[in-house]
């Protein structure tokens, strides 16, 4: 109408705030709902003997992984390679560590502290991700990049005591900061990226990448990124490795083996090469063999492996051959140790996949996209709260 001046775009922190409020917190009230309702006693899961609290909505955080990462927080890491099973040394260690310093501060609550620390990190990976998304999309996508990426299925362990949000922080934190020229940040993220996930070392090749090939790319506006020499960028984008080196050298000094956290991996199991893992805890009466839940799941990681798949020559040919090469080192490693398993899980914190898709969705789809990724975030979220294997 005339004399109407056009509705204002939503400012990024608008933008990052609906993200937070809008996703993160639901899913949380949506696995208190399920288990106040539902409740898990009897467990359905053998692995739901595990409680902190027996009050199910107080035992809420305590779900799966969580276990692993809450030992490393209050008891520290454990290794025997005398009795084949799952130990906590194949985590490594960053996670925990906030976990217990922050537990420490509130007196002694790891897994609240844990939880702060996963929606804090997911809070500034969405602004990263929003500021890298302008240089490489645009602003126009921009907003389509944190819908996406925050309704994704496999975005609840967003919410979750999970290594998630933090990975992504830093990984996409490392990126923005080599395409600005900001070396002594993109050794820092990167750093503690190799301190956090086993595959945080594998940051050092997109990183390396962009040194060698820095895009030219850049949101109107936006300034270039500072000149830097080639050889002291290449140094910074090798610190990931550091990041597994200071944790080898710890195992090495604690338990004689540097590489324990590879070797412990042997107790999931490598399908391909026939290789059954450690047992799990004892079926519980009634429980079934194959659930259906876990079929459904499955199918899902089979699906979000398949996308990511075939979105690397896109991702590589618009974005550059670091965006690619960061999908490529995050999906076919798991596949080739453990087949499918948590798949959807790693997809959904490879920004490049959500830059591709935001741009291959057609915008009048992108908000029914949205709202069919939340339907199962939200699915898959109750189960995960109720103890159903979501992985």
């Amino acid at each position: 109408m005339p004399g109407v001046a056009p509705k204002a775009p939503p400012s990024p922190a608008a933008i990052v705030a609906a993200a937070v409020l809008g996703t993160r917190l639901p899913i949380l009230l949506l696995g208190a709902l399920a288990v106040a309702i539902a409740g898990t006693v009897p467990p359905p899961a053998a692995e739901a003997v595990w409680r902190v609290s027996a009050h199910e909505v107080t035992n809420l955080l305590a779900r799966w992984d969580t276990f692993f990462y809450y030992t490393i927080a209050t008891e520290g890491y454990h290794w025997d390679p005398v009795i084949f099973r799952h130990y906590n040394v194949v985590f490594f260690p960053l996670y925990a560590l906030l976990m217990r310093w922050g537990g420490f501060v509130l007196g002694g609550h790891e897994l609240i502290a844990g939880l702060i620390v996963s929606l804090t990190a997911f809070t500034g990976a969405m602004v990263m991700v929003y500021r890298l998304a302008r240089l490489d999309v645009g602003e126009e996508y921009a907003w389509r990049v944190i819908l996406l990426i925050s309704t994704f299925p496999y975005a609840l362990y967003f919410s979750a005591v999970y290594t998630e949000s933090l990975f992504l922080f830093l990984s996409v934190s490392a990126f923005y900061a080599m395409r600005r020229g900001r070396l002594g940040w993109v050794a820092v993220c990167g750093g503690a990226a190799g301190l956090t996930r086993p595959n945080g070392f594998w940051l050092a090749l997109p990183l390396a990448c962009l040194a060698l090939w820095p895009p030219d790319r850049g949101a109107a506006g936006d300034s270039p990124g500072r000149p830097v020499r080639l050889s002291m960028a290449l140094t910074a984008a090798a610190v990931p490795l550091i990041g597994v080196l200071i944790f080898s050298g710890y195992l090495y000094w604690r338990f004689g083996d540097a590489i324990a956290w590879v070797h412990g991996q042997a107790a999931w199991g490598v399908p391909l090469l026939l290789r059954r893992g450690a047992p799990d805890p004892g079926k519980l009466p009634g429980e079934l063999a194959i659930k259906p839940i876990e079929v459904v799941v499955w199918i899902g990681n089979i699906a979000a492996f398949v996308t990511a798949m075939l979105a690397i020559r896109p991702i590589s040919k618009r974005f550059g051959l670091a965006y690619g090469a960061w999908v490529a080192i995050n999906i076919f490693p798991p596949v080739a140790a453990h087949l499918f398993m948590s798949l959807g899980r790693f997809v959904s914190v490879l920004f490049p996949f959500f830059f591709w898709l935001a741009i291959r969705v057609p915008r009048n789809r992108v908000v029914r996209v949205a709202g069919v990724f939340a339907a199962c975030q939200a699915i898959f979220a109750i189960w995960f709260f109720l103890w159903r294997p979501v992985v």
